[in-house]
């Protein structure tokens, strides 16, 4: 379970990346900022390959997450990269992740 620990860590990390990355930022102006929106897939495709490596065990522990959908995001935008549409990615960005982070921060390991 400690393994599991660190991908706690490295999807908040992410998380809060893609919120910093588009914290003031309009759904227009996202659409036109190629580079952020590289950014953000990145981001969320590194995610979602995290939560792929979190065991089985953790993700039956906390089944309010949707693990699965994390993981097809991911999928989706590696191999259905042609289907993903930036209006979807945005509603990740807007809804998702910081449903994500809010979940996850009280299971973070403590810095003590």
């Amino acid at each position: 379970m400690h393994q599991d620990q660190s991908y706690l860590l490295d999807i908040a990390k992410f998380c809060q990346a893609i919120l910093r990355l588009t914290a003031n930022m309009t759904e227009a102006e996202f659409q036109h900022d190629e580079r952020t929106q590289f950014a953000i897939l990145y981001e969320i495709t590194v995610l979602g390959e995290v939560v792929k490596r979190l065991s089985t065990e953790f993700r039956i522990q906390h089944p309010t997450i949707e693990w699965r959908r994390i993981a097809g995001m991911r999928d989706r935008l590696v191999h259905d990269y042609n289907e993903v549409t930036l209006d979807l990615v945005w509603e990740v960005v807007k809804t998702n992740i910081p449903e994500l982070l809010e979940y996850i921060t009280p299971l973070l390991p403590s810095k003590d």
